[in-house]
């Protein structure tokens, strides 16, 4: 089948299996009998795999199909691989937990699988008409996703309100292109960007061009829970089971941040000055919101939920000074985030308390004691997230203040560096009900795990720790990848 399809496609490889995945593990669902969830698993895992290779492969250099729609290049073929891994390794690390979670429907990997699809042709998008078909394939399939535990007032209720601001931010995204079309006649990347460069060096950009770019940024800071268009997350991350809970805390955020600086520093690249004070509007109300809020919680997806509301406003910095140093940070600030949140949620879900997951930090009170493995795990996740030396996720935020300075915002960087020493707080509010509070009076039965010895889950959790060690010890490897993959999108 791969040889059969037409040069023309072979950009877009990648989608095409992926989508191709999801529809066959449909069919299975429907017409297998037997074992079906091992079997949908195993066919979405395979995809995804085989869906990595074909993106490897692809040539070097710009690609542009689809009469200029869908752009391949280097930056857009390492934030897709990425989308892909972390597929992999979400799959992997539910399949143990999806009964228990009440997810272990064969819909759970097909919806996945397309969320992916959307989130990797918002990614590859060079037009806003295939953007805004990426941001509805991925949306539509993850509204289901969190509504997938019918049974569950929380889920439903999680799911109506992210369906809600959801269908907002797209009507906003939808008014904002048609703006833009409206004043260009224009909805290609390459296109606008020599039509804004035009316009401003002969009469200067209208006021409806400037709206139309302002409403098209706030939909993509709803897509990436940017503070104040932030409201949907705490409530969707507390209601959802934990494995999807994990996609989307991960995934789409990458997906998200990704064509955001796609859009800003190509289309809107001769706009720099009006949608700079914006962002970084947006950059200072997500770390504040974030850090502060994030004090006050004592369920852990609504403190995750606000933790990454604050890292959003961190990876803005780096878009803020919108250059090659600014890129790279936070690229990188956005790959250690996504290994640290999926180390994580990954040990997380491997505790029980009376036969359910786990939900509050009083929960996780002396499982130092009864589960140190996990215990480290869960540790060293959250101490790569504060960003506390010398662990890993140190790096990228020194890079990030880094990319502030250089930039010569010394505000925003002092800042950045205040809130990142709040932040550190809640964490350590995690670590100490680990380790050093004593554990609630229970029986052994009411706190346990899964099974002590899954070798594909250990797997997976164990390759992430190495993965942020060895990105911390070796980091100039990963830092070359990126400088690599980041440079066709400056010079696009």
């Amino acid at each position: 089948m791969i040889l059969a399809i037409k040069p023309t496609f072979m950009p877009a490889l990648a989608e095409i299996l992926v989508s191709l995945g999801a529809l066959k593990i449909l069919m299975v669902g429907l017409f297998k009998k037997n074992n079906t969830l091992n079997w949908c698993f195993f066919l979405a895992i395979t995809t995804l795999v085989v869906s990595l290779l074909a993106l490897y492969s692809q040539p070097a250099g710009l690609q542009i199909t689809f009469n200029g729609m869908f752009v391949n290049d280097s930056y857009t073929i390492f934030t897709r691989m990425a989308i892909l891994i972390t597929g992999i390794v979400i799959l992997i690390l539910s399949r143990l937990t999806a009964v228990q979670e009440e997810i272990n429907k064969f819909e759970y990997p097909a919806l996945l699988l397309l969320a992916l699809a959307g989130m990797m042709v918002m990614i590859s998008a060079n037009d806003l008409l295939s953007l805004f078909m990426g941001i509805e394939l991925q949306s539509l399939s993850l509204y289901v996703l969190v509504a997938l535990r019918r049974t569950d007032p929380k889920s439903s209720e999680a799911a109506l309100k992210y369906f809600i601001l959801g269908a907002l931010s797209t009507g906003i995204f939808l008014y904002g292109c048609s703006l833009i079309y409206g004043f260009t006649g224009l909805t290609n990347f390459q296109t606008l960007e020599s039509f804004f460069q035009n316009q401003q060096l002969t009469q200067g950009i209208s006021i409806g061009l400037v709206v139309g770019m302002v409403l098209v940024i706030i939909s993509l800071g709803f897509k990436i829970a940017t503070a104040p268009f932030h409201l949907w997350a705490p409530d969707v991350y507390q209601g959802t089971p934990t494995s999807i809970t994990m996609l989307l805390a991960t995934a789409p955020k990458i997906a998200g941040v990704a064509i955001m600086m796609r859009i800003l520093m190509n289309p809107f690249a001769g706009l720099i000055n009006l949608w700079r004070p914006l962002v970084i509007v947006l950059a200072v109300l997500s770390m504040t919101v974030g850090s502060l809020t994030a004090l006050t919680q004592s369920n852990i997806k609504r403190l995750l939920a606000y933790s990454s509301i604050g890292h959003m406003g961190f990876i803005l910095i780096g878009v803020i000074a919108a250059n090659q140093t600014g890129v790279n940070a936070s690229i990188t600030y956005s790959i250690f985030y996504l290994m640290a949140t999926l180390l994580f949620f990954g040990g997380l879900s491997y505790l029980l308390r009376n036969g359910k997951q786990v939900e509050t930090i009083r929960d996780l009170n002396g499982i130092g004691r009864s589960f140190p493995v996990i215990a480290c795990l869960l540790g060293f996740a959250v101490l790569s997230m504060a960003g506390i030396p010398p662990l890993p996720g140190f790096l990228p935020k020194l890079m990030i203040l880094m990319a502030a300075v250089s930039h010569g915002n010394y505000a925003l960087a002092i800042f950045a560096a205040i809130y990142s020493v709040v932040a550190a707080a809640y964490y350590l509010i995690i670590l100490k009900a680990l380790f050093f509070d004593k554990p609630q009076q229970t029986t052994s039965r009411e706190m346990s795990i899964y099974r002590k010895y899954d070798l594909s889950m250990n797997l997976v959790l164990a390759s992430l720790v190495v993965a942020l060690l060895v990105s911390l010890l070796y980091p100039m490897p990963l830092l070359n990848i990126i400088h690599r993959a980041t440079i066709s999108l400056m010079y696009l």
